[in-house]
């Protein structure tokens, strides 16, 4: 038998569901995630998954409190509001690139405003520090959250094909007088340079 099938001595915990399910999905997708698939992973009989976690809906919703508690553990440093601000936009960049199914179960249950909830108040927290409250904050996490976002979106669909989002040559004049500009453009995009690039220039604008 291989490791995945074998009975097990010791009996299942309720962390090992879990973390077994959030893996099946990572490694694949949500389609993946079955009851009896789970159950062979762990070594233990289908009922016992059951007893532990309840049945697949309830599963998901533990999934999604996971993300979310591993969402609200953003590490992020600096010695500045700005500098602070920057490190937490590039770390949820980060995770939101490291977990797309579970965001998407995220998303089918309704629990988007509890996902970006931590960032909101670490971001509200800093804003805060140099004076921007009330609406403005408002605004402005705003704007950096779909900043965060759309960059995700982006590079997720690029990734989904070699020729996603790179430009065609051919598709510019032969006497463009910028040869450099359009073979850079003809390559593949530097997603976190660019993300950083937008990032700048919106705290330029929201931080005083």
């Amino acid at each position: 038998m291989t490791s995945a099938t074998a009975v097990r001595d010791q009996p299942v915990t309720r962390d090992e569901v879990v973390d077994t399910a959030l893996r099946l999905i990572e490694e694949n997708d949500i389609s993946a995630l079955t009851m009896r698939r789970l159950a062979a992973e762990l070594g233990t009989a289908v009922t016992s998954i059951y007893w532990h976690v309840g049945n697949r809906d309830a599963l998901l919703d533990l999934l999604v409190e996971r993300l979310i508690s591993d969402l609200g553990n953003v590490r992020y440093a600096g010695r500045t509001p700005r500098a602070r601000i920057t490190s937490l936009a590039r770390q949820w960049r980060l995770r939101l690139w490291e977990h797309p199914h579970l965001i998407a179960i995220a998303h089918e249950r309704g629990r988007i405003a509890a996902m970006f909830a931590p960032m909101q108040q670490a971001l509200a927290g800093e804003l805060a520090q140099v004076g921007v409250t009330g609406t403005k904050a408002a605004t402005a996490i705003g704007a950096l959250q779909f900043h965060i976002a759309a960059s995700v979106v982006m590079e997720r669909t690029a990734s989904r094909g070699p020729s996603a989002m790179v430009g065609d040559p051919a598709a510019w004049p032969a006497s463009y007088g910028d040869p450099a500009l359009v073979a850079a453009l003809s390559a593949p995009v530097d997603y976190p340079a660019v993300f950083d690039l937008g990032l700048s220039a919106l705290l330029d604008r929201l931080v005083p």
